[in-house]
């Protein structure tokens, strides 16, 4: 069992290992580089400045460099010529400069810089030196100072004239608000307006090249030097500053330095990276390729209002974060491989990779670790215990002490250690297919038996209350197992748990919260209730942990301090009975280079607040007791605008003024689409929220990129809001944008107006069209029912010709078989008369041939024929007799039967004659019409 003496020695280890870690290792999570593929550029960058504003400027080798926190953007020179110097004096003004060109940017009220030259005022100058560059840029009062190494030029009142020195120039840095230039073996010489005056002559400066002057405590002055190191001057004397480290700087030849606003000195090398010391010449930090920077050739030093050191570069650009409450660094460790256990044992740092066990120093500025021999393959576990280390192997267990490794036990796949909490000798342990015991020697730990009668898996294992062992299978559900008093055997069938109790089988662990069982799933707590032997969700952790009940790992700490290992984040917790309080949370995105061991995280506790989190090639260290003075002031700050573009849709885009707000968009732009960045810039990325009122009913995802289009937004008022949000869930202050689409065109109160007149114009012309469209329907329908009456009538009278036609054919036919009766009839009487001659008398045949001829031509017959035709064919006897006036009667009653379509047979009864005397009136009546032989004579009835 691990004694309280034990406990107060690693607990004094662990603070020595905490102290020595911030002071060495401050700087580890604190860098962050970008090279060309980020911030899309040249490689190199020779200057840095920062804009009041936030912004950070670089001379690249492309054009001007510009990042807002979030967004890279490259200003290209009109004649596309390299940067060598930055200076941005305002928020809208950044002077520049480089070969044969310099001049200055200003920022558009959209947010665009436009670079205006002053090659043309320097004309003569560059006429003069074909070759000249601008290696540096100052500003005091209305005066701009570029410096190339030949001369000085100024500009003021725009124009531009040359300073005159004695000597080639080393450099030119602005102290405070003097101007102070390094004149070769000449001394250094100050700047006031256009006059130039010598201020320090000695002997040290001579035969050297003056890197840098930065100002020191009491109006003092640092000046470095290529191979001299650095000296001081206090107003009268020169003298060597921080000499312990002056082969230091001339070995690895300083470039660039400043100071910051805390009194820090951040020196620059060619060779090394940076170094930080404090007023005294301490050193704070050292930052190079090897604990972060890309590339060590410092060529620019620049540190903003929250002391961040930006960092221009040979290769890239470097970004030193300043956090000196920082409650957690990072120490890399390439070449170790996944960390799955630690240990502090005999004054070393152990590791327990998928590789073997490695030995550290605990001086963590020291990354040297080796490999123990003999330990090669994966190492589950590592636990102190009685003076010995404890090692879960692939392989076995083995015990390790003054370096001297000790086989225990042969079982493979050692995982975890517990302590018998009824036996203290005891120590049980689990493996890839049996729990092993080992007991306490004298000589040490050793091995005794295994638990007879259960053979599994099992990852973790722990004791309840009244004895039993709860084991978490590797992969699948939960036994819990009965042991006898002597920890021989299992007693009885061990009793497993799964789906049916957890709602699922798989990645279920068991832990111990004050002596309670507890068991997690990764979506909730569960716990074993001894009243129902039965296991139950932990409600009251489960509420009271809130997202931590999520948890698929629990490692205790000293007294009743708890670590969660949940997905999203690690939280250190205090727990005594019902009273659940969260001391601090370490969101894991903070644990990306290196990365956690996903599903085999560990922690080493150190005291109550402290541990060491196990990551790939990598350590954490946490201390729950610091407050990140990065994360509160976040709230500090809200989100910049960088662009509002309004977009039409046919592609043309329209910028806002940045200062604008409550703005009218006409309807044809109605695609928004605004860019932002945040302005407190330390390690940790922000993510951003946007909610636009009008549009939305809440507040959007958490997004890394903040540019937010709204596409056809329809017209109204809208107000945007934007905040950003750390990875610790803290939120800045609130960015708002009210702004009102307009109406399309025709919704103006003109336009309004103007339909209001046009629709009763168009009522009117349409009332006035509908009456018309009446009244012609009315006379449509008065000409439709008198077309129906004449057609009715028609029809009437067509039945009535019809009917009379039909009549008269009747009468006609009744006629014409009277008629050849009555000729049949005479016949048979003359035919009678001449055989019988006179026998039969004359006045006899006389009488009835008489009789017989008076009704074949009888006037009534002819009279009912005439009348009856005159109904079929109206006025046809008067229309031939207007025409033909020479007809006869005998004539007209040819042309009605001929009208009535009759042949010649059918005529000859009705006129009493043959047929042949038909022909002969036909033709005779042929020639009172004088007609043609090929005219037809019925053809010229019809058409009367």
């Amino acid at each position: 069992m691990l004694g309280t003496g034990t406990k107060s020695i690693v607990g004094t280890i662990f603070l020595v290992i905490w102290a020595i870690t911030s002071l060495a290792l401050e700087e580890e999570t604190g860098v962050v580089k970008f090279d060309q593929t980020i911030y899309k550029g040249a490689r190199q960058n020779w200057g840095v400045s920062i804009a009041n504003n936030g912004i950070i400027y670089f001379a690249n080798h492309s054009g001007l460099l510009s990042f807002d926190g979030t967004n890279w953007t490259m200003n290209r020179l009109p004649n596309n010529t390299i940067v060598r110097s930055v200076k941005a004096v305002a928020d809208s003004v950044v002077y520049t400069g480089g070969y044969r060109e310099l001049g200055f940017w200003k920022t558009t009220p959209t947010g665009e810089l436009v670079y205006e030259s002053l090659n043309q005022e320097a004309k003569s100058f560059l006429e003069e030196n074909p070759n000249l560059e601008i290696w540096n840029i100052a500003v005091k009062d209305d005066y701009v100072y570029f410096q190339s190494f030949n001369k000085i030029l100024a500009y003021h009142n725009d124009s531009v004239f040359s300073l005159h020195l004695d000597g080639g120039i080393s450099v030119m840095n602005q102290v405070e608000d003097r101007i102070l230039v390094s004149v070769r073996d000449n001394g250094i010489w100050e700047v006031e307006n256009d006059n130039v005056e010598r201020i320090i002559f000695d002997d040290a400066l001579i035969g050297t090249t003056v890197k840098f002057i930065i100002s020191a405590d009491n109006e003092k002055l640092l000046i470095g030097t290529a191979d001299r190191g650095i000296f001081l001057w206090d107003g009268n004397v020169l003298k060597q500053w921080n000499e312990e480290w002056t082969s230091y700087f001339i070995e690895n030849e300083l470039n660039r330095a400043c100071r910051t606003k805390t009194g820090q000195y951040i020196i620059g090398s060619l060779v090394d990276g940076i170094v930080a010391f404090d007023g005294f010449g301490k050193l704070i930090t050292k930052v190079n390729s090897r604990n972060g920077l890309p590339n060590n050739t410092v060529l620019g030093i620049a540190t903003d209002e929250r002391e961040n050191t930006w960092l221009a570069l040979d290769i890239g650009i470097g970004f030193v974060a300043d956090n000196p409450n920082k409650s957690f660094v990072v120490k890399k460790l390439p070449g170790a491989g996944a960390i799955y256990s630690t240990a502090i044992f005999e004054n070393n740092l152990f590791l327990g990779t998928n590789q073997g066990l490695f030995k550290g120093s605990l001086d963590l500025d020291n990354d040297d670790i080796k490999l123990v021999q003999g330990t090669q393959d994966q190492i589950w576990d590592l636990k102190v215990i009685d003076d010995e280390l404890l090692i879960g192997h692939n392989q076995g267990s083995f015990v390790l002490k003054n370096g001297v490794k000790r086989v225990i036990s042969s079982e493979g796949g050692a995982f975890n250690f517990v302590q018998d909490p009824f036996h203290p000798d005891l120590l049980l342990q689990s493996t890839y297919n049996r729990i092993v015991v080992y007991n306490k020697t004298n000589d040490g730990i050793a091995f005794r038996n295994y638990i007879e009668h259960f053979s599994n898996l099992i990852r973790y294992i722990e004791f309840d209350h009244l004895g039993n062992i709860w084991a978490s299978h590797m992969h699948r559900g939960i036994f819990k197992i009965q042991v006898d008093e002597e920890r021989t055997k299992a007693v009885g069938e061990p009793e497993y748990f799964g789906e049916e109790t957890f709602g699922k089988d798989h990645s279920i662990h068991v832990f111990k919260i004050e002596k309670r069982i507890v068991f997690t799933t990764g979506e909730k707590l569960y716990t074993f209730d001894d009243l129902t032997n039965s296991i139950l969700p932990y409600d009251t952790l489960n509420v009271n942990l809130g997202k931590y009940a999520a948890a698929n790992r629990i490692v205790k700490a000293p007294d009743n301090y708890y670590w969660f290992i949940e997905s999203s984040s690690i939280g250190l917790f205090s727990i005594v009975q019902n009273d659940v309080k969260l001391i601090k949370e370490f969101p894991t995105s903070l644990f990306n280079d290196p990365l956690l061991v996903e599903g085999f995280e560990n922690i080493l506790p150190g005291n109550e607040y402290t541990g060491i989190l196990c990551l790939q090639n990598g350590l954490a260290f946490l201390d729950a007791s610091v407050s990140d003075s990065a994360t509160s002031m976040i709230g500090r700050y809200a989100p910049e605008v960088r662009t509002i573009e309004l977009q039409r849709n046919g592609g043309r885009s329209v910028f806002l003024p940045l200062n604008t707000n409550k703005t009218e968009i006409k309807n044809t732009l109605n695609n928004v689409k605004f860019r932002f960045s945040f302005p407190m810039l330390n390690e940790f990325p922000v993510s951003y929220k946007y909610f636009l009122r009008g549009l939305h009913q809440g507040w959007s995802e958490s997004v890394a990129n903040p540019e937010f289009q709204f596409e056809r937004l329809p017209r109204g008022d809208y107000q945007l809001q934007v905040k950003a949000v750390d990875i610790w869930g803290n939120e800045s202050q609130l960015y708002t944008f009210d702004f009102k689409i307009l109406p399309a065109l025709l919704g103006t109160k003109l336009a309004i107006f103007i339909y209001m007149f046009i629709l009763i114009g168009a009522l009117l012309l349409f009332r006035r069209w509908g009456v018309k469209q009446t009244r012609k329907k009315e006379q449509l329908r008065l000409e439709k029912r008198e077309r129906e009456i004449i057609r009715l009538r028609n029809d009437k009278l067509r039945d009535e010709v019809q009917f009379k036609s039909k009549e008269l054919a009747n009468s006609t036919m009744a006629i014409i078989r009277k008629n050849e009766f009555l000729l049949d009839l005479k016949n048979i009487v003359r035919k009678q008369k001449n055989e019988l001659g006179s026998r039969y008398p004359d006045k006899y045949y006389n009488y009835l041939n008489n009789k017989i001829d008076k009704n074949i031509s009888s006037r009534d017959d002819r009279q009912i024929f005439e009348n009856n035709f005159e109904r079929a064919h109206e006025q046809f006897f008067q229309k031939m007799k207007n025409k033909y006036p020479d007809l006869t009667s005998s004539d007209l009653q040819l042309c009605a039967y001929l009208r009535m379509n009759l042949s010649s047979k059918e005529i000859a009864p009705l006129l009493g004659i043959s047929i042949r005397g038909v022909e002969n009136h036909r033709y005779k009546l042929r020639k009172k019409l004088k007609l043609e032989p090929e005219d037809s004579l019925t053809d010229v009835m019809f058409s009367v």
